[in-house]
């Protein structure tokens, strides 16, 4: 098959598509339209990245503020994520326009991502609520419990994830509103959760052996640094995964790009076929 260039999209989909054809598409897209979205995904990366790099490198007494340094974390990690919504609305109008053979436009891109900001806001909380609850709340409800029953209670909350994460491209590409996205999103695919539980799996795996291999480079190289060199160690660590979540970010949205075109396919499908 060939691959997509200006003239040659890989939108609108010509039939609906197996899990593993979904993927396939998905890497595709991703493979067509890493070199224009690298630099903004990276972005995304480093901007979630600088609170901790901040809290490595500074003391919290250098905050001033008193609230501030006893909530660093929550309040920097909460602004740091309204700071890259912008920027993953542009990725995804950019690998949609990529998907559909158009040539990017740079300026557009910019113009509706600020414009669409606070609203963004709003579908990209909806589209990861659950996600983000588990990892606000989950060190509450998780003590005591094993790594085992932990691991099941995830593989468990993929399924109501999978019926909103698609909000998110459904909010960028699909033009809708925040909260008429959400709901599109838990109509097409509250019949076929299990279909995005596969794609999310297979993505997250594919990613978790580059955070995995990122850890293990980590810990090789924690001895030669030493006690006294713990600031550089964790300095490449986050430098590392700068670098594979500049990869990641856009792969896993170019998934959910073609999972939410071939769930909305095949949602119409199946209302054609009962009128």
């Amino acid at each position: 098959m060939p691959q997509m260039n200006a003239s040659v999209g890989l939108l609108p989909l010509p039939r609906p598509l197996m899990t593993g054809e979904v993927l396939d598409a998905g890497f595709r897209l991703f493979r067509a339209s890493i070199l224009r979205t690298l630099p903004y995904s990276g972005l995304v990366v480093l901007i979630l990245e600088l609170p901790t790099l901040y809290a490595i490198l500074f003391s919290r007494a250098s905050l001033g503020s008193s609230f501030i340094a006893a909530y660093y974390l929550p309040v920097a990690h909460a602004t740091a994520f309204l700071f890259t919504v912008p920027v993953l609305g542009v990725i995804m109008l950019r690998m949609f326009a990529v998907a559909n053979g158009q040539r990017p436009r740079f300026r557009v891109e910019i113009r509706v991502a600020l414009k669409r900001w606070i609203t963004g806001i709003i579908a990209t909380v909806g589209a990861f609520a659950i996600p983000v609850a588990l990892a606000i709340l989950g060190p509450a409800f998780t003590n005591g419990l094993s790594s085992g029953a932990v691991f099941f209670l995830a593989i468990v909350l993929f399924w109501p994830t999978a019926l909103f994460v698609v909000a998110l491209p459904a909010f960028w590409c699909g033009g809708l509103g925040p909260f008429a996205a959400i709901a599109q999103s838990l109509r097409i695919s509250l019949r076929r959760s299990w279909r995005m539980v596969g794609a999310i799996l297979a993505s997250l795996c594919m990613v978790s052996v580059f955070v995995l291999l990122v850890s293990i480079i980590v810990g090789l190289m924690s001895p030669i640094f030493g006690r006294a060199d713990l600031f550089l160690s964790a300095t490449v660590q986050s430098l590392l995964y700068l670098v594979v979540g500049a990869f990641g970010v856009p792969y896993v949205l170019a998934v959910l790009i073609v999972a939410h075109r071939d769930l909305e396919l095949r949602h119409r499908v199946r209302r054609e076929v009962r009128t």
